[in-house]
């Protein structure tokens, strides 16, 4: 029986924004089995105890399957799912975002990237603060036929300015959750697919959200913005909450 903690933190990170079945899945696989084959059995148990249909779990693998992400076979009776050579690619670029810790990100320097007229910029890698300016992290490649600056500062009012207000509110409320679950979860005990499924929402809630903007230093973000705070905390949660083996989902 899960407990009543756990099944408390699953749904707050659940209610934090729309689980799209095909999203959830790339999380799971990227987090529990980016190199390993996961059975339908311990995939359909993870699934349902976050509150997904089996049929909407099928529907979901199929489109994944057909867009080159998930590869299927079967051993007997039991389908075995795993990432694909492209599946396993696209997770590892991701990788540094989702799980650098607060020393390994958010800690260089930035500069002022002004592109040619009409190039249009990844906005999870430049930030534009201004008509044909962006703010990036100095390490990001510079566009061809860019112009890079080296600002000496920023104002105070530039941070609340590149940042959505839709995405600050949702860093907020992201925040929240965390502080709950890790206040909530202290002392508590889990089974193995109980830590996997914490895992995922956490992982799910985190990657919505930090795959969509420039990883800057605290520096270049208003006083509101929770983006560095949310990494503490999912850094110190996917650490206390180690990812658990394969094996022992399926024998909980």
């Amino acid at each position: 029986m899960p407990t009543d903690a756990h099944t408390q933190a699953i749904r707050a990170l659940a209610d934090l924004g729309p689980l799209r079945v095909w999203s959830v899945l790339v999380t799971v696989f990227g987090d529990l089995a980016p190199n390993d084959l996961l059975d339908g059995p311990t995939l359909s148990a993870i699934m349902s105890a976050i509150g997904i249909k089996p049929e909407a779990t099928r529907v979901a693998l199929h489109r994944l399957r057909s867009d080159g992400w998930i590869a299927s076979q079967k051993r007997g009776r039991t389908s075995l799912h795993s990432l694909t050579e492209q599946g396993r690619r696209d997770s590892e670029a991701a990788r540094p975002r989702i799980y650098g810790t607060p020393d390994q990100m958010g800690r260089g320097t930035y500069a002022l990237i002004m592109p040619d007229a009409g190039t249009a910029l990844d906005p999870a890698l430049y930030a534009q603060i201004a008509p044909r300016v962006y703010l990036a992290a100095d390490a990001t490649p510079l566009p061809e036929s860019a112009m890079q600056l080296a600002p000496m500062d920023l104002p105070p009012w530039l941070g609340a300015q590149l940042e959505p207000t839709a995405l600050r509110d949702a860093y907020k409320a992201l925040h929240a959750v965390l502080m709950d679950v890790d206040a909530e979860l202290r002392d508590v005990q889990l089974t193995p697919l109980e830590v996997a499924v914490l895992r995922v929402m956490i992982v799910h809630a985190w990657r919505r959200l930090t795959l969509r903007h420039p990883d800057l230093p605290r520096a270049s973000h208003s006083p509101d913005w929770r983006g560095h705070d949310c990494r503490a905390l999912v850094t110190g949660l996917l650490t206390r909450f180690a990812r658990p083996d394969l094996d022992a989902i399926k024998a909980a």
